[in-house]
């Protein structure tokens, strides 16, 4: 943990700390400048006097503070996503996706190799309302389908999910660090291809479309009736992962190439913006 970190919150009860982290987590940019941080860090450890902020910037960038702040108190979305995308780089031959769109609902971690895979996270900090909808979405589109939950929430899951559900749990270790645990295996979905389809972009389709050896269309409506035409005859599903493959395949290595240089609340945004971390992160050296 950042020097001077922990004496400072010796001041704040458990409640307090995870009511700063909330909101904290909420409105940090991993793009605002360093000393806008450093205000909202400010507002949150309202109790702190500002010689004891001074010392603490001495030591330590504001995305550090936040990051060890997220990670050490507050086990929200942001923190298991990071551990699981962690405990899938050890698998080979597939590609990862954040926050992929299907239907009225965005899955949280998506996997593709030879089958998909949908992974949904509820927080101990998240309620099951949207399980239903977003069920009916992943159930569709992906093969296979998993709901991560904490231990203690895996019997309370099971009544929002289908019999086809997966389900991994995890817990917090002594040292803050995740693991997960396979509590029920998925079952293989009969997808629709229908929906797959309507959920690609213009520039998805008009792949999809050369890869089946079709010539691409003027509009979205027009690229999507020409692929379900095809469906009729003949599976595009291989086509339809390549598409997939394609799309996140680059900003997935990328991810990978540069994991230990991004601090683990960032992955996300670096998984998107393919961005060199040295360009985004001030480094002590420099300030050294």
């Amino acid at each position: 943990m950042v020097k001077y970190l922990k004496e400072i919150l010796s001041d704040y009860s458990e409640t307090e700390i995870v009511q700063m982290c909330k909101a904290i987590n909420k409105n940090y940019n991993i793009y605002d400048p360093e000393e806008v941080r450093w205000v909202k860090i400010s507002y949150v450890l309202n109790k702190t006097s500002a010689a004891q902020i001074d010392r603490l910037k001495r030591h330590a960038f504001s995305n550090e503070v936040v990051n060890d702040l997220i990670f050490n108190y507050y086990f929200c979305e942001r923190v298991i996503k990071y551990y699981f995308v962690r405990h899938l780089m050890s698998r080979s031959n597939h590609i990862v996706a954040f926050e992929m769109v299907i239907g009225e609902s965005r899955i949280d971690i998506c996997r593709i190799n030879g089958q998909s895979y949908a992974y949904e996270i509820k927080t101990q900090y998240d309620t099951f309302d949207r399980l239903g909808t977003q069920m009916r979405d992943y159930l569709k589109t992906f093969e296979k389908v998993y709901v991560i939950v904490p231990s203690n929430r895996v019997s309370d899951v099971r009544k929002y999910i289908p019999e086809s559900c997966g389900i991994i749990s995890y817990r917090v270790m002594e040292n803050k660090e995740v693991i997960f645990s396979y509590k029920k295996k998925a079952q293989k979905n009969v997808c629709k291809i229908e929906q797959c389809i309507e959920s690609l972009s213009s520039n998805d389709l008009s792949q999809m479309l050369k890869l089946v050896g079709k010539d691409d269309h003027q509009t979205r409506s027009e690229k999507i009736m020409a692929l379900l035409q095809i469906t009729q005859r003949k599976p595009i599903w291989s086509q339809y992962r390549q598409v997939l493959k394609q799309k996140y395949g680059s900003q997935w290595n990328f991810l990978v190439n540069h994991f230990d240089e991004i601090l683990p609340m960032d992955v996300q945004t670096f998984f998107s913006a393919n961005i060199n971390p040295q360009l985004l992160y001030c480094r002590k050296s420099e300030r050294e």
